[in-house]
């Protein structure tokens, strides 16, 4: 699954503690893999409590944590070599890389070309990570991650956006095969702020802006990049997913409950079967 830093509190110390508890309870449902989402750099973790929660996560036998750092955000330079620092003694966390959103960046570092960026930096963690978990995301720069994912062994990330078309170019070239991000809700009926959670996420995705010709877009066109509905419906959206060459599922989720990764977990095991 993945989290962003402000669902999980205001204060350092906050955060720390609620992933800490979320993990716990990934650890027990059976996820794999946490992916940290970027936003701002005054919003995220530092890497020193990320270190922590992964070294917590190692001791009870629970998932990875992923970490994203945005290429094209000021304190890159010191971000990277900090994560790789750490990533050199903990065995069981990976790292994605992204451009980074432009919603969580100044002018000045938006306008930054991450083509060159995103290749250094792979190139960096993939001489630490040794064949651990590497995401790339490709929103935005399509061509250069697949250019990066079909030399190096990092996997495209992909947003989930309308139609497969995109996830099957990046399923034929790299050789571990495609990580989708997937905004879900699974249970009766979307309201409040996991209806709000799936359209803003909906409105930003371009395929789907395109498809609709400019139309209005709500709940009903937002089901259309998200996995939403009953166990059994989100199943069979997970196993069409994993046919069109989805490899790693990252559910994010509109409302943050044990429940619905409880859900979640359900869903993409027998989804996963049936695709």
């Amino acid at each position: 699954m993945a989290l962003k830093p402000s669902m999980l509190g205001l204060s350092r110390k906050a955060k720390r503690r609620e992933l800490i508890r979320i993990v716990e309870s990934a650890s027990s449902i059976g996820f794999d893999v946490i992916v940290l989402d970027s936003e701002r750099a005054v919003d995220d973790l530092q890497p020193v409590d990320v270190e922590a929660v992964a070294k917590f996560s190692e001791e009870i036998g629970g998932p990875a944590i992923v970490p994203t750092v945005p290429v094209r955000r000021g304190d890159f330079n010191s971000l990277l070599p900090g994560y790789l620092e750490i990533l050199s003694r903990r065995d069981s966390m990976g790292l994605c890389i992204v451009a980074g959103n432009p919603a969580y960046l100044s002018a000045d570092e938006a306008s930054v070309r991450p083509g060159r960026l995103l290749w250094s930096a792979c190139m960096a963690a993939e001489k630490v990570l040794n064949g651990r978990l590497m995401l790339l995301g490709t929103e935005n720069v399509e061509k250069v991650s697949r250019q990066i994912c079909g030399s190096i062994s990092c996997i495209p990330f992909l947003l989930l956006d309308e139609g497969v078309e995109e996830v099957r170019r990046f399923a034929d070239s790299p050789k571990r095969g495609v990580a989708v991000y997937a905004p879900f809700y699974i249970g009766d009926g979307v309201v409040g702020e996991a209806e709000r959670v799936l359209v803003s996420y909906a409105r930003r995705r371009k395929r789907l802006v395109e498809a609709l010709g400019g139309g209005s877009l709500g709940l009903r066109e937002a089901l259309r990049v998200s996995i939403v509905g009953s166990v059994g419906e989100a199943a069979e959206r997970v196993a069409c997913l994993v046919s069109s060459g989805v490899r790693l599922l990252i559910g994010f989720p509109a409302k943050l409950s044990t429940t619905q990764l409880e859900r979640l977990a359900l869903a993409t095991r027998k989804g996963w079967g049936k695709g």
